[in-house]
């Protein structure tokens, strides 16, 4: 077994080649292997204007990798008997029965079955309130019946779990996260909405548009339309509001070493004494779904209750989403975040970012860096 150091320098040197090849700004990775802490490492700068460094602590929105942890919260609810798969989400929230609505369970809400992938006509001003964005659900009518196709539910995946669980609870999603993941693992570094503290405040790095791949790698240079649309992405979450706000589909802020508690949790032996998830929840949490028409989420052919599976070929960028093996199940970020956790490598890895690359090759630095992690472990990549 190689040593720590070891491993910790791979994953360093891996991050360094990602800014050199990728135009990535600054990242942190952490990896858990067989319950012990073995990466925690940075690279670049959270800022490129103040040259403000990555360090350990640095906290960066990680987009839909989000969704993981809200899966997680609703998992938990169910194995508590607070919430069943199979239930509407209308037992937890009345109001969103309305225009046909009623038999939208929570299984469909988890596995983009729902028929409401997207929000219509909303402002970016509303996304950070759930009582918000809930609303215009309540109001909505959905595009297909529940379960009839699937669709990526890139914001209103938050919403309706965010807010049965709102229902179910009678408590604000983001206090339910904090007491069902956050506290039990003792992470003070996970939020869906960042207390008012200017020394938090501070530590947040600031998201922007990806710089060029070097020309080595093949890829073109960032087009000004890719350019502009992740720059409007950058200017939209880097606000106040929307890091105060509660956005479960896409506004969780942390950082890797918590992030990466989260999945090394789910360990059947758990982690220093905690477990979130039993195996039996696991495994049906990460049966894949399609819809009845067959269709997929665009991005993978595998998901399952909330969670991106392994051994799915990205289309845009031709690398396995998530991990190369079967059985990880995570979920990805915007711009190429990615958190995963393997049962069969026992292995938990999280890669957190602030350069919003194009899908194209948004995921090339997470394969690189992945790569490395494994090679260092003696864990088989491409077999």
């Amino acid at each position: 077994m190689p040593s720590d150091s070891a491993i910790q320098s791979a994953a360093t040197l891996a991050l360094r080649e990602a800014i050199a090849l990728y135009g990535e700004i600054g990242l942190q990775v952490a990896v858990i292997h067989r319950g012990a802490l073995v990466v925690d490492a940075v690279a670049g700068v959270a800022d490129q204007a103040t040259g403000r460094p990555v360090e350990q602590d640095t906290l960066f929105l990680v987009f839909s990798n989000s969704k993981g942890v809200t899966a997680t919260v609703v998992h938990r609810l169910v194995e508590r008997g607070l919430m069943e798969y199979d239930a509407p989400l209308a037992t937890y929230w009345p109001a969103f029965a309305k225009h046909g609505k009623g038999n939208v369970t929570v299984r469909h809400a988890l596995s983009h079955r729902a028929g409401l992938p997207e929000f219509r006509d909303v402002p970016m001003s509303d996304y950070p309130s759930l009582l918000q964005t809930g609303r215009h659900l309540e109001n909505a009518t959905p595009d297909w019946a529940p379960g009839a196709s699937m669709a990526y539910h890139s914001m209103t995946f938050g919403t309706l779990l965010g807010r049965a669980v709102e229902g179910a609870t009678g408590t604000p999603f983001g206090d339910v996260m904090r007491a069902e993941v956050a506290h039990p693992l003792g992470l003070d570094d996970m939020w869906f909405g960042v207390p008012e503290d200017v020394a938090m405040s501070a530590r947040i790095a600031t998201l922007e548009a990806a710089n060029d791949p070097d020309p080595s790698t093949g890829l073109g240079p960032i087009t000004h339309e890719e350019r502009g649309d992740r720059a409007q992405s950058a200017s939209d979450f880097n606000t106040s509001a929307a890091r105060a706000g509660c956005m479960p589909a896409a506004g969780l802020i942390t950082n890797a070493r918590a992030l990466v508690r989260h999945y090394a949790a789910m360990r059947e032996a758990g982690l220093d004494g905690v477990r979130l998830l039993s195996p039996s929840t696991i495994a049906e949490a990460t049966m894949p779904y399609s819809g009845a028409d067959g269709a997929h989420v665009a991005w993978t052919t595998r998901m399952g209750l909330g969670y991106a599976l392994g051994a799915a070929i990205h289309p845009f960028c031709g690398i396995p989403t998530v991990a190369p093996w079967p059985d990880a199940f995570g979920h990805t970020g915007f711009g190429g975040s990615i958190s995963m956790y393997c049962p069969s490598h026992d292995l938990a890895v999280v890669m957190t970012k602030n350069a919003l690359a194009p899908s194209r090759f948004s995921f090339q630095s997470w394969d690189l860096v992945l790569r490395a992690i494994a090679g260092a472990l003696g864990i088989d990549y491409d077999g």
